[in-house]
This record gives C-alpha cells, structure tokens and sequence, in this order.
C-alpha cells in the first residue's frame, strides 16, 4: 500500500512538473516555475557575467587624471574585445531564456498582447545592456524599443527609455537623448505632484484605479538618471548643467565607489570653472569614500596645489618620504613647483620642475608637462635659447594626445632656427679669437680647455652615477611597498648586472636638457671649398672627451684665408639670421638691434651689411630718426645701385618694379608663344636683345634657353646651342634653367638613349568584390594544422559564438610546408576585415597563431590564388584595396 502510495505521488509530481512546463497555460504553478527559472538560471548568471567583466575592466584600467574623467569608465573599441567572451555568453543565456520561457512563447509576437513571466523584461533589458557594452549600438536601441513598446505598464518602461538615451549619446544623437531623458523628467515631475497632492487630498477609487495602471519611477533609478543627465550636459559643453546634475546624482549614490568618483569629477570641474575652494572641498571629500590608490592620491595632489599654504607644503613632503608614492614622486614635485610659482618663488620652483621630469621615468605625460612649463617660464624671461631645448624636450616626450601638442611642436622648431643661429654665432666667434692667437697661446689655451673638459666629464659622471641610484633608491621603496622586497631592485646583485648593462648599451647618461649631446663636443669643419649653406650644415662633428688632443683641435680650426673668411661669413650670417627671428617672430627689437648691430661692427664685406643696415633703419624710422638717417645714409653711401639704395630714394620702387616684372613676364609670354608656333627666327632676335641689354631682366635666363631650342629648332648642327647652354650654366647655377642646360649638353654629348614604350596598364589577376568573403590565415611551416584549427575554433566561440563561422585547413604549398586556415563565410569584405581586427587584438586562445599572416578574400580570388601559388601578387592587390 505504501508502495502504491509513493508511485501515485511521484506520478502526481511528475504531472504537475510536466504540466508547468508549459508556457502557454498562465497558471500559478506555471507562472513561478518559468519565472524562477528565467531568474536564476538565466537572468542571474548572465547578469554576473557582465557584472564581473566590468569590474575586472574597471579595476584594472589606468585613467588619465590629467583631463575630467568619464562618468563611466567603459571599454574602448580595442579594450571590449577582451570582454567579447563574457558579454556574448550573458547574451545567449538570456536569449535562451526568453526563446523557452517567454508566457506565452514569442512564435507570433503580433498576436501576443502580455507577457507573464515577470523576469523576461528584465532578460530583454540585460541583452540591450550587453550590447551596448559591446558597443553594438544598433542592436542595443532595438531591444530597448522592444521594452519600451511590449512593457508600457512595466518599470522596465523607465529602464529602456534611460538605456536609449545613453545608447543615443554613444551615438552622439544629443537631440534624441534628450527627448529620451525630457520623457524621464516628465514621469518623475508628475510623480513629484502626485504625491504632494496625495498629502492634502484623500485618494479617490478612481485615482487608486489609474495608480495601479501605471508604473511607478523606480527609485534605484535615479543615481543612473541624473549622471545620464550630467554625461549628456558634459558632451554638450554645459559644464553648468552637468555639474547641477551630478551634485543631484550624490543625494541618490549608495556605492562608496560611486560617491568618490563623482566628487572627484566635481571637484575637476569646479576647478575648469576656476572656483578653486569649491573643488578643493571636492578633493577633499574623495577620500571619505572607497577610491582606488591613484584617485585618491590625485584628490590629494589637486587639493594640495588648490590649497597651497605652509600646511600643504608639508603634506606633500610626508608624501615625498611615503615608500607607497615612491611611483608618484614627479607628481608629487610638480604639485609643489606650482604651490612655488603661485606664491612668486620661481627659483623654488624651478627646482621641483627639474626634479618632476628627473622622476618622471615612466609617466611622459608629466615629463612632458614639468619640461613644458620650465619652457614657459624660460620664455617669459626672454631667455629664448633655453625656452627652445625645453620645448624641444617636450616634443621629444608627448605623443598627439597631449593638449596643444602641434603647437608646442611648432614653438620647438620655430626656435630651434633661433638656436642655431645664436649658438653657430658663438661658436664661430670663439674659433676666430682661438685662431688670432699666437701657436703658443694656442696650445696653452687648448691644453687648459682639455684639462677643464675632462674634469667637467668626470664631475657628470658622478652627478649621474648619484642620480641613477637616487632612481634605484626610489624604485626599490616602491617594489618593497609592493611586494615586500622580493623584487628586482631589493636584488643587490641584479641591479649591479643591470646597471652595468645599461652602461654598455647607453653610456652615462645624465638628466638635462638636450642629453642626446652629453657626450660631445661641437668644432667645426673648415673644408676649402664648403659653402657658407654648406658649412651650415656640416657645423657639428663629433668628438669623445677621451680623444681630445691638442693636435686634434688645432686641425679642426681655420688654418688659412679661406677658411677664416668662410667663418666670418657663416659668423654675420647667424647674427642677421638671429635678428630677424628676434625682429619677426618674437617682436624683442632690443635683442633684434643688438644682433644687426653685431653684423655692421664685425666690417665684414657681405650682402648681410646692406640687409642689417636697412633692418635697422626700419626699426629706429618711426622712433629713432638719428639713427634711421644714420643707416640711410650708409646704404646709400656703400651700397648706391641695391634694391634697398633704390627704395630709400624712391618708397615706390617695389611697386614699380613688380609692375615692370609683369611687363615682362606678360612679353616672355608672347615670345614663348612664338617658339610654340615655330616662329623661331623673331624667338631669336628678341633674347639677343634681353640678353645682351637687360641684364635685370628676371627672365633673362629663360630667355637664353629659348635661344638655345629655338638654334636647335633651326640647324641639324646642334652644336650651335652650346654655347649658349654653357653661358646658362655659367651665369645661372642651380637653376631650373641651368639644370634643363646639363640635359641638353648631356645629349649634345653623348646622344639619346633608345625609345622603348612603357606599359604602365595593370594586368592583374585578382579582382574586387564587396560581396561575401572568406578568411585564410597562413600557418608557419611545420605548424600542425589540426592544432591551430581548434584554437581558431575555441577563438570563433568566444568571440563571434552568433555567427556560426566554419574552420576548415588546406595545403597550400606542399614543398614549403605551408598550410592555411580557412574561415568562411562573412556577407561583406568589412564583416571580414572586422573579423581580422579582433583576431589580430586578441592572445586569448590564439597565442602565437596572433603573429601570424591572415587576409581576406573571395571565393574565386582563393581559387585563383590556389590555382597560380602568385601570394606576393595578392599581398600587393590586397593593401590596394583592403
């Protein structure tokens, strides 16, 4: 009897469990077995994954405090690839548990007008939310606009509309997410009403009756509302509105984590705004909450340099001697240089700069800002040359992200000719007076400068040895903090063996500006025959302390006429060079002067005389007249028949000659149009006129090579142009003109080389298509194919599970040993190359096999290809196209 007892229930339980399987009976049974089992064994899970990817993500990232971070942090397009396994298996689950849990099921959705498992909505939000983190924005929008038209009586109602909104402004679709977000503030202001008016009227039945229609706001909303309102005002350029949205977001924060994210993004932005006590009681707040190390140290630090009084200073010097900051130290100096230099102590704060870029062995962001603001205030003293190799040093650490990089690049190089100029200047002054010595004075001046070299190449040295374990002192503080000394520098004998192995490979380096140059020593080369641009360009040469002799430098100084007179050239040359610079681009007339003046008292003949003095003139005309009529009167005296002679006498001389120039181009033009119809022999006789009496005439050259074709054009006797040709080149050199005149005598000597017609049609075997395409990645020889088709396969399921891609391995080239794996098929050439991108970003599964050559191609480009073995051809048609 018991026996048939325990059968009949059992039989009893296993027809209700069947019974409740289905998911079109809406009974209570039913409803709480679907429901629970959409909840835990799908919702639940799914929602962990997420959940935890994200933390994982979030813990791990490095944020750039240098700039307002984001409300959020969310993955790049890059960063979410590592995050694809997690968020397409939370996808499928949930896609399961609506496809077998959905009451009724989803088979006809037209005709399906409620949904009673209580949990599915929330599986529709959860794959709309995934998406969006997968950055899969389109799929995302239509699963929240599925909940916003299927659960209009349901709080996931708010949820969709909220999640629109930030998939809108993913989309910089601000106009839509702010109809999205207006919609949110409407129900929560109606709300806001109601209950007012609830407190002094009695609920009616019918109100009772419309209350239980329609959905409440939920209240673990709000903290996500207000910082979708806040991101939407931010990327709008309303920091006013953003800030007013986020203080509100705090009245709603229940995490720790949340709280000190957004006062610290408050305290960024008071700080934008220049309301410097507001945003330091933000810093401040930070570090009541749960922030991670590096938040809470840059609260402290913007705080410190907010506040910058007697007791701050001393903060951040306990902070200094804190082995946990030890990494932190460039910050920690550059918060105190700028305390310095707010209160007036520059010289202070100089020094910390120096220090910041010193400890800045990782951070180039900071080096770049420490070497940057010590270029500003080199620059605002007017020491030029100084401000230049700081800038220089910047553009050496910053990458394109950091603000205002191109012009800080552009400071750079703008001063670096000013460099050049001042240091070329200086460098050709001092050989000169080396040079006038007697041999005597020579050898005993040059035996003191070695000794004085090499006892300042000793003292580097030790600076730098004391500088490198200052850095080794600070590492190992932070290693030891880390990890309780096990590391490497707590390891005496590795840092001996890799101290030594950065000498072998570097030298001794030491900190300062324009390092590269450590180690040299500038002198000049004074070949015979260089050029004053040549000599320019061949200013510096190397030379080690070591090899310093007396002999080696005296042959290195000017030994004869020519080789100082190059040097004199070179030495009026930099300083014209540099007082333009001065004049122009810098406006310091007074250094401009200084550097004319140089050019005039060195009474060297060069065109720089007659340039410097009508430069000067033009400085002292509206200001100085004395001094203007004294460089008029020079030019004219000296220089009577210049362009600068002929302006001081007539102020309308450009103008009238540029006219005269376009009298002559416009004839040049009309003699060209002779040579053009062949009338040669009037061609002729007009450049013998410009060339025999108009010797300013600017096309007196061009004139002479049309003489020249047009003799040739009229005589199988091409010698007959040679003269010509010849009195080109002599009289033009490094013309166009002169150039076209080689070619020519080059053919007068030694003919044409043969005719032969070039093919330039491209014949190629390949072709392109849009349409669907395959992946072939190429296996390195003796790779086992088998091997590397399964981790392709374990890649295809973690990262692209929804698109059922097959792997299939063929030989492609038997005696080389090569295979391929083939991964077929994807609609489009793009869903291919995005295919190749992930696979190229990720190690997981791949390892090696990431390394490796992968294309796309088409189904009859891979026949091809197999059939001719031509791979470089398709290497070659694949970058043309893809």
């Amino acid at each position: 009897m018991r026996k048939l007892i325990k059968y009949l229930i059992f039989c009893a339980l296993t027809i209700v469990l069947v019974w409740s399987c289905s998911t079109e009976r809406n009974s209570f049974i039913n409803r709480n077995y679907h429901t629970l089992t959409a909840q835990y064994n799908g919702y639940f899970n799914a929602n962990e994954l997420i959940t935890t990817s994200l933390n994982t993500f979030q813990t791990s990232l490095k944020e750039n405090y240098y700039e307002i971070l984001p409300i959020e942090a969310l993955p790049d397009e890059k960063e979410v690839i590592g995050l694809y396994p997690a968020i397409d298996t939370a996808i499928v689950k949930s896609t399961k548990v609506i496809q077998k849990h959905s009451m009724p099921s989803n088979d006809k959705p037209s005709k399906k007008n409620a949904e009673h498992n209580q949990f599915i909505d929330e599986n529709w939000i959860l794959i709309g939310k995934a998406s969006y983190y997968r950055r899969d924005y389109d799929l995302a929008m239509k699963n929240f606009k599925f909940i916003r038209k299927f659960f209009a009586n349901d709080p996931s109602l708010y949820v969709g509309e909220l999640w629109m909104a930030k998939t809108n402004i993913a989309l910089k679709e601000f106009t839509e997410a702010q109809f999205n977000l207006d919609n949110l503030d409407k129900v929560i202001k109606a709300e806001s009403d109601k209950a007012k008016n609830d407190k002094k009227t009695s609920k009616s039945k019918k109100n009772s009756k419309k209350e239980e229609e329609t959905a409440k706001f939920p209240k673990n909303l709000r903290f996500d509302f207000e910082t979708t309102k806040a991101d939407l005002a931010l990327k709008k350029g309303d920091t006013e509105k953003g800030i007013e949205y986020l203080e509100e977001s705090l009245k709603y924060a229940k995490k720790s984590e949340d709280k000190a994210r957004i006062n610290f993004i408050l305290g960024q932005l008071y700080e934008k705004q220049g309301k410097r006590d507001d945003a330091a009681k933000k810093f401040k707040k930070v570090g009541k909450y749960h922030a991670k190390f590096e938040m809470l140290f840059n609260a402290k630090i913007k705080r410190a340099v907010l506040k910058g009084d007697v007791n701050t200073k001393k903060e951040l010097q306990k902070m200094l001697r804190d082995p946990k900051n030890a990494e932190y130290k460039d910050q920690i100096y550059y918060a105190l240089a700028e305390i310095e230099l707010n209160d007036g102590n520059i010289p202070k704060g100089k020094d910390y700069l120096t220090n910041s870029a010193f400890y800045s062995t990782s951070n180039t962001r900071q080096k770049g800002m420490a070497y940057e603001k010590l270029g500003n205030l080199s620059f605002s003293e007017r020491n030029y040359v100084s401000a230049q190799k700081y800038y220089d040093s910047t553009a050496k650490v910053i990458n394109d992200s950091y603000p205002n990089a191109e012009g800080i690049r552009n400071k750079a190089d703008n001063l670096s000719k000013l460099v050049i100029a001042v240091e070329t200047a200086q460098f050709e002054d001092s050989i000169q007076k080396i040079s006038a010595m007697s041999d005597g004075e020579k050898e005993t001046f040059l035996k003191n400068y070695i000794t004085k070299r090499k006892a300042d190449e000793e003292a580097r040295k030790k600076r730098e040895a004391q500088k490198l374990l200052e850095l080794q002192k600070t590492q190992n503080a932070f290693d030891q903090n880390l990890n309780g000394g096990k590391g490497y520098w707590s390891n005496a004998k590795a840092r001996v063996q890799g101290y030594d192995e950065f000498r072998k490979l570097w030298g001794q380096r030491e900190n300062e500006d324009d390092w590269r140059r450590s180690e040299k020593i500038v002198f000049a080369t004074f070949a015979e025959n260089d050029s004053l641009n040549e000599g320019q360009d061949k200013i510096v040469k190397v030379q080690s302390v070591d090899s310093l002799t007396v002999e080696s430098l005296l042959a290195q100084l000017p030994q004869n006429d020519s080789a100082i007179e190059a040097s004199r050239q070179r030495l009026v040359q930099a300083y014209y060079n540099a007082g333009v610079i001065y004049k122009d681009q810098l406006n310091e007339l007074d250094y401009a002067k200084t550097q004319f003046n140089n050019v005039l008292d060195r009474k060297y003949e060069s065109n720089y005389n007659v340039m410097s003095a009508f430069q000067l003139y033009g400085i002292y005309k509206d200001g100085d007249m004395g001094l203007a009529s004294q460089n008029k009167s020079y030019i004219l005296d000296n220089y009577p028949n210049s362009d600068y002679a002929n302006y001081l006498r007539d102020p309308d001389y450009f103008v009238k000659r540029k006219e005269l120039m376009a009298l002559q181009e416009q004839e040049y033009i009309t003699v060209l149009d002779r040579y053009n119809r062949r009338l040669y022999y009037p061609v002729i006789a007009r450049a013998d006129e410009v060339i025999e009496s108009e010797k300013d005439n600017e096309f007196r050259a061009k004139y002479m090579l049309l003489k020249a074709m047009s003799l040739g054009q009229t005589s199988s006797n091409k010698l007959l142009m040679k003269p010509v040709l010849e009195q080109i080149v002599a009289e033009y050199k490094d013309t166009p003109e002169s150039v076209r005149a080689l070619e020519m005598l080059d053919v007068i000597k030694n003919g044409y080389s043969k005719d032969i017609e070039a093919n330039f049609a491209k014949n190629n075997i390949y072709t392109y298509s849009e349409k669907a395409h395959y992946v072939i990645i190429f296996l390195e020889p003796k790779t086992i194919s088998s091997t590397a088709k399964t981790s392709v396969v374990n890649f295809n399921k973690e990262s692209f599970s929804r698109d059922r891609l097959q792997v299939d391995s063929k030989i492609y080239d038997l005696e080389k040993d090569i295979s391929i794996v083939v991964i077929k098929e994807f609609k489009t050439d793009l869903e291919a190359l995005e295919y190749i991108r992930v696979f190229k970003n990720t190690r997981r599964n791949l390892g090696t096999l990431q390394d490796a050559k992968i294309v796309a191609i088409t189904q009859k480009n891979l026949q091809t290809l197999f059939q001719t073995q031509k791979l470089t051809e398709y290497q070659s048609f694949y970058d043309e196209f893809y």
